[in-house]
């Protein structure tokens, strides 16, 4: 397993005018034991299955396996139970580090969430200043989190 180190950010204006060419992501979740968070995910004409350990702060150990096409769709319709995300990926790098920013669809629609993967936990990461609060550590904002709870089922108290 490889370590994941990533912290990440409410985007607190449109950018994707700095952006070229998004990567539409459909992304499903496994049932979980709490423990790890099990993720099918196709983007374009790849698909892959992620197993994330349970994340400390902006680390978590993380494991990646390619799947075909008709697989991955079959585990998303029969096993994701409805645990599924809709978002369009891009990148941005500035100062030195590359930005994904994932602009959700569907229930999801309105978020935006940028992150940053690091090399270590405690590398210094200059804000750009369409930079909002952080949400690395906010379970809501999770993907497996939002594929259950969407914003758009959020009361205007649990939103704050």
């Amino acid at each position: 397993m490889a370590l994941e180190i990533e912290r990440r950010f409410l985007v607190r204006k449109d950018i994707r005018h700095l952006c070229r060419d998004g990567v539409r992501i459909v992304q499903g979740y496994l049932p979980s034991d709490g423990i790890s968070t099990v993720r099918v995910r196709i983007a374009d004409d790849r698909a892959t299955l992620t197993i994330k350990s349970l994340k400390h702060g902006a680390c978590r150990e993380e494991m990646e396996h390619p799947l075909s096409l008709d697989f991955a769709r079959r585990l998303m319709l029969y096993a994701c139970e409805g645990r599924v995300i809709h978002k369009t990926r891009y990148r941005h790098c500035q100062d030195g580090l590359c930005w994904e920013i994932d602009v959700f669809h569907g229930e999801n629609t309105g978020l935006i969430i940028a992150e940053v993967e690091l090399e270590d936990p405690d590398q210094t990461v200059p804000l750009p200043d369409w930079i909002g609060a952080e949400v690395t550590t906010l379970r809501a904002y999770g993907n497996s989190s939002l594929s259950r709870a969407p914003i758009q089922r959020w009361s205007s108290s649990a939103a704050a």
